[in-house]
Order: structure tokens, then sequence, then C-alpha cells
């Protein structure tokens, strides 16, 4: 008897400090990825030695605590860590962050990291922001085929992110070279031809994972709902983004569209990410309303 109440003291101690650490984590992220962002832009407008030291430490420092963060949830609340709007919004930011890190070691180059390091921190603060002390528990959460869709769409919606950064560079480039300017963009990013080879190769993976995850949740939804999720706000948002990146990459697969109208199209399926997270989430649902 005294070695069962024992046993429950210690779990709930363990409990109370992982929950500690996750609510300083909460507060710390956004600080310290704001810190990077400020590191990387003077890297890029100064070329300041000090960022030259710090920046890529700071990141991958940063990008670890990130980790440490999203396990402690996953074992604190033992499901996938995206059953509200906060936790999803928090790994499309440490998504974006890997991806730029691996980014960043393959190609030996820190030009764009002000530009996507300071999506991350946007992305993290919003998680902080709409963080819920208690997340819902629903035995779907515990699927493992629920949270492979999950993971898909929210890897998805980090890849679009990424094109849509590059889509902006691309759009800043294009615009000043057109104009014969030759402002801080020129001589500091890639040539248009690799930021939009950059572009399309984030635009095509996130598509194909995104299609992976309307794939896997079609399934899941119509062999326990039938077709009562084809009129969940969720997913039609999710299906409307799908097709304005399905438009795009075809669109320049038939040679009809050139880097500048791809580069458009990627910003306005970014702003369909924004919408499907945020709006839908807190004007229609927060989870599948067929559920």
């Amino acid at each position: 008897m005294l070695a069962s109440c024992s046993f429950r003291d210690s779990q709930g101690i363990s409990k109370k400090r992982v929950q500690t650490f996750l609510d300083i984590a909460t507060l710390l992220l956004p600080i310290a990825y704001l810190l990077v962002a400020i590191d990387y832009g003077f890297l890029f407008f100064t070329s300041h030695p000090f960022a030259e030291r710090t920046a890529t430490p700071a990141l991958r420092g940063t990008v670890l605590l990130h980790f440490a963060y999203l396990a402690a949830a996953t074992a604190q609340w033992r499901q996938f860590p995206a059953a509200t709007v906060s936790q999803a919004l928090s790994i499309v930011a440490f998504a974006v962050a890997v991806v730029y890190v691996f980014v960043e070691w393959h190609g030996r180059a820190r030009s764009t990291g002000f530009w996507l390091v300071s999506l991350v921190f946007f992305f993290q603060l919003l998680a902080s922001l709409f963080t819920r002390p208690n997340p819902p528990d629903r035995a779907i959460f515990h699927d493992p085929f629920f949270a492979l869709h999950v993971s898909l769409a929210l890897l998805g919606y980090a890849a679009f992110v990424v094109g849509a950064a590059y889509a902006f560079l691309f759009l800043q480039l294009y615009r000043d070279l057109k104009a014969g300017r030759f402002s801080t963009f020129y001589g500091k990013l890639p040539p248009l031809e690799v930021l939009e080879r950059m572009m399309i190769g984030a635009i095509g993976a996130g598509f194909v994972t995104l299609t992976g995850a309307v794939i896997t949740g079609a399934v899941w939804a119509e062999r326990l709902y039938h077709s009562g999720w084809l009129h969940d706000p969720k997913i039609l948002f999710t299906l409307a983004t799908w097709v304005i990146y399905a438009a795009a990459l075809l669109m320049r697969r038939l040679r009809r569209w050139q880097g500048r109208q791809t580069a458009l199209a990627s910003l306005a399926g970014f702003g369909a990410i924004l919408f499907s997270l945020m709006a839908v989430n807190f004007f229609f649902t927060d989870f599948h309303g067929f559920m």
C-alpha cells in the first residue's frame, strides 16, 4: 500500500516537473526564435562578425529546445501533440526550423535565414499565445493512423510555408532586377534561378505530403463516419489549399506560368494556410465538426 502511494506521488511530482518545463518553454521559445531572427538579420544586412559566429549555433540550440518541448508534451499528455491549434502551430514552426537547418547545412549558405527564422518566430509566437493549460483528450488522438494523417498535413503546411518564404524573396529580387535597382537583396540572395528552384522544390514536397494527408484522412473519415465528413469546414479548406497548389504545379508543368506567377500562387496558398489554421479553428470549429 505504501509502495503504491509512493509510486503515485513520484508520478505526480514527475508530471509537475514536466509541466513546469512546458510552461517555461512556452515562454522561452518565441523569445529565443526572435533573438535568433535578429541575429540572422544582422548577418544578412550588416554581416556583423558576432552574428557570423553565433547565428547558426543559436538556431540549432533553439531547435533542440523546441524538440525537447514537443517530446515533453507528447510524454505529458500521452498523445501526438496536435490536439489544439497551438500545438499544430508549434509543430509547423518546428518543421520549418528543421528544414532551414538542413538547407543551411546542405547548401553552406545563410542568406535566407533571416526570412525563414522570422516565419518560425511568427508561428511559435501564435502557438505560445494560444496555448491551453490542458489539451483535450480524445481517443482519436491516440490512434497511430490519425497521427500519421495529422503529421502529413502539418508537414505539408510547413513545406508550403518554406515555399512562400522563397516566393517572397523571388518576387523581391525579380522586382529589383526588372526595375534596374540594386537593393539590399541584390548580391546577398541566391540568383533568381536558385530561388525559383528552391520554391518549386518546397511546393512540390508540400503537395506530395498534403496529398498523403488528404488520402489518409479521407480513408479514415469514410471508414468511421461515411459521407458526413464531406461538409466539414476544416476539410473543405484543406482541400481548397490542396487545389491552389495543384493548379500552380500544373500550370508550371504546362509552361503556362513562369516563376513570378508561381510565386504569387505560393503566397496565396500561404494565406489559405493561415486562414485554415487560425480562422477556421476559431470561428467555425476547433476540431472536425462531424466527430
